[in-house]
């Protein structure tokens, strides 16, 4: 038996020590990009500078026009810099630029949270858990919380079985929506090379509670696997209320037959003056809904 176990446990040693060196190579990867973008920004503004010098020869003895000065203006490397400055300053800010009313805090008087997820099945790989003389080790399986944090490694998603499912998740406060932002990691990153298990039809609804039998539809949404991997949803319908529940409702992914994985999910709008930002009643009103009244569920907040 002891044998047994500590053969199995090297083969998982093994198995790890690889995954770890494939993650430290597409780490010094990702780094050798990104310094050839910076290595790429200087030569960029040293050609338009010298486009610039160019075009003044030219235009020494002829009267410039309207458009070529303000084509100048445009590519001028002040202006590209401001252009890259402001870039990196958005992807800094959550990626998008736009406050996500969703988003896990880790001060548990505010933030969002997850309320439910309606009758949607939990996906498992039924990988065997790392064990030593019987006593496991290592079991990881991600929780719905998941999708409202902020990590999107590969891995660091809510798996669930099928092409459908469902999340209720409270906001930070009672907020207009404007938009939702959906995120998968990219086929670049992606263990597989491919991005199947990304939902592609789904629609976001507000609700006044978590059994509304009427809730307001913001709209139906297609999200394209081949595009960029964080896509931007403006909700087609606006409500004249503001909504502290809204509902993702998946109905169909890009092709896997077995399970659909959500990375990250953003609601964004603007944050209603009537009422104040939830305080100090997370726990209180969470457990309130019937979907934390199982002890499993329970648990699953307190991770």
């Amino acid at each position: 038996m002891i044998k047994t176990d500590l053969r199995n446990l090297r083969s998982h040693l093994g198995t790890l020590s690889l995954e770890v060196k494939n993650v430290m190579e597409m780490r010094d990867e990702l780094k050798s990009k990104l310094k050839e973008v910076g290595s790429v920004i200087p030569k960029m503004s040293e050609a338009i500078l010298n486009l610039r010098n160019e075009v003044s020869e030219v235009c020494v003895t002829t009267e410039m026009s309207l458009h070529t000065k303000n084509l100048l203006k445009v590519l001028s490397p002040e202006t590209v810099r401001n252009m890259v400055k402001n870039e990196l300053q958005t992807y800094d800010a959550d990626k998008t630029g736009r406050t996500d009313y969703a988003l896990e805090s880790s001060v548990l008087s505010a933030g969002g949270a997850i309320l439910s997820t309606r009758d949607t099945e939990p996906y498992s790989t039924g990988a065997p858990v790392l064990n030593l003389f019987g006593i496991p080790l290592c079991q990881q399986q991600n929780t719905p919380r998941a999708i409202i944090q902020t990590g999107v490694l590969p891995g660091e998603c809510w798996a669930f079985k099928g092409s459908s499912g469902s999340v209720v998740i409270r906001l930070l406060g009672h907020v207009h929506v404007s938009g939702v932002s959906l995120e998968h990691i990219s086929s670049l990153i992606s263990p597989t090379g491919e991005t199947a298990t990304a939902p592609k039809d789904f629609s976001v609804w507000g609700l006044s509670n978590l059994d509304d039998k009427k809730p307001f539809s913001f709209g139906n949404f297609i999200y394209d696997n081949t595009g960029s991997p964080l896509q931007y949803f403006e909700v087609q319908n606006r409500a004249k209320k503001a909504y502290d529940i809204i509902e993702v409702k998946v109905h169909s992914n890009s092709g896997n037959p077995e399970y659909t994985c959500i990375y990250r999910i953003r609601v964004h709008g603007t944050l209603s003056e009537t009422y104040q930002v939830h305080e100090n009643h997370i726990f209180p009103k969470i457990l309130s809904f019937p979907y934390f009244k199982s002890d499993i569920n329970k648990k699953v907040l307190s991770e």
